[in-house]
């Protein structure tokens, strides 16, 4: 009887707990259920979020104009083509002093620098004192100057008492003739020793009155051009001569690009073709001339001939021994069918190029474009279109100022 009773009541304990487990495990999965549910809302909110920020950033790309409003704009759309454009000539270049504009000023005479006066760097004029030597020559022309003036006034007293005497009967006409040479004798001394001042950059007035007010004349170095001092090779006190260079004096306004032109592109060259030039210190900016020289020779190592361009430089953005990058205009040879849309019609943002391209007639979508090479006033788009394609290719200004203004009222909503 005992056994029977504990057989009832441990049946009883195992169906309460088998009841109990199915509960728990019943709301278990309920639970999972439940989270799931929640992550895959989640999910989907996320992914529709992620939509909409597309379909946003899609949206502040595109620029709504009327056609109306773009007509008033002078907005102009053309089709992308395939071109052909005679492909420019490149080259390496190295910027140099134009020795047109450049002086080396040595001393005329062997002399004593007593006083400096420009230093490196200064800008001086032309005509300009730099130094100011002390030379023994100069003493001496200055005797050999007093000597012949005064021959000059005896022979000059001594004509005119021979012509007197002459025109009495009392002297022969020989002796007139022979006071006529003797004069002309003396006045050929002393304009020699005039040139000699005139070769020692002294004037001999100048000269004259300074030994007159007891002062030691000096002479004076001077620039033949405007410019800078590039180099001052002289100290207080050097004693120099005719081979010693001073200064070297440059005006840096114009400059000299010389180009390596290999042997095979020579003769692609010509006189006054248009060259365009570039420097890393300036990846922006790019300078013009035109060549102005070609070369006869080419270097039996390098194989290239030198051409050179005398460019504008009032800017003081280039220096001498720069070196450079240029393309030439090539005036035959060298063509490619390429797509190129005007320089206007790419804008620039950081180091990013876009155009804008017409997906509907009152909409625009601006479109980032990987460059090339410039032909003239046609830009090389090597990535970013295909033939066919709508660009605006006047006015992308305008629609960069659309595109700017629905920017910035968006950031204000």
């Amino acid at each position: 009887m005992i056994k029977q009773k504990f057989n009832v009541r441990y049946n009883l304990l195992a169906i309460i707990l088998i009841v109990l487990g199915a509960a728990v495990l019943t709301a278990g999965c309920g639970k999972k259920e439940a989270a799931k549910e929640v992550k895959a809302v989640a999910a989907e909110e996320k992914k529709e979020a992620g939509h909409g920020g597309e379909h946003e950033k899609e949206d502040s790309d595109i620029v709504t104009l009327s056609p109306e409003k773009q007509k008033s704009s002078g907005i102009e759309v053309r089709q992308v083509a395939l071109e052909n454009a005679a492909v420019p000539l490149s080259a390496t270049a190295a910027i140099e002093i134009n020795m047109d504009r450049s002086a080396k000023i040595s001393p005329r005479v062997t002399g004593k620098a007593v006083k400096i006066i420009a230093s490196q760097g200064d800008r001086v004029k032309a005509g300009q004192v730099l130094a100011y030597l002390d030379s023994v020559e100069l003493d001496q022309t200055w005797s050999d100057y007093l000597k012949a003036k005064g021959k000059v006034e005896l022979a000059r007293r001594n004509l005119q008492r021979k012509e007197t005497l002459y025109e009495k009967k009392i002297s022969p006409e020989k002796d007139v003739l022979k006071a006529k040479q003797e004069l002309g004798e003396a006045e050929a001394d002393i304009n020699l020793a005039k040139e000699r001042f005139r070769l020692f950059g002294v004037e001999v007035s100048q000269f004259e009155s300074a030994k007159g007010n007891g002062n030691h004349p000096l002479i004076p170095v001077t620039s033949p051009v405007g410019g800078v001092v590039l180099e001052k090779t002289v100290t207080q006190g050097e004693v120099v001569n005719s081979e010693k260079m001073l200064f070297t004096v440059a005006d840096l306004s114009s400059l000299w690009v010389v180009i390596d032109v290999y042997e095979k592109d020579i003769s692609r060259l010509r006189l006054g073709t248009n060259v365009k030039v570039s420097v890393t210190s300036f990846p922006d900016k790019t300078f013009r001339g035109k060549i102005a020289y070609i070369g006869d020779v080419v270097d039996e190592k390098t194989r290239t001939e030198k051409a050179r361009v005398t460019i504008d430089n009032s800017s003081g953005l280039l220096k001498p021994g720069m070196f450079a990058t240029v393309l030439i205009e090539a005036a035959s040879g060298g063509t490619e069918r390429l797509i190129a849309v005007p320089e206007e019609a790419a804008l620039i943002e950081g180091t990013k190029k876009y155009v804008f391209v017409q997906t509907a007639p009152d909409k625009f979508k601006r479109r980032e474009i990987e460059a090339g090479r410039t032909f003239g006033n046609r830009l090389e788009v090597i990535m970013g279109l295909k033939e066919g394609e709508p660009v605006a290719v006047k006015g992308s200004f305008i629609l960069k100022s659309e595109l700017k203004k629905g920017e910035l009222e968006g950031d204000a909503h």
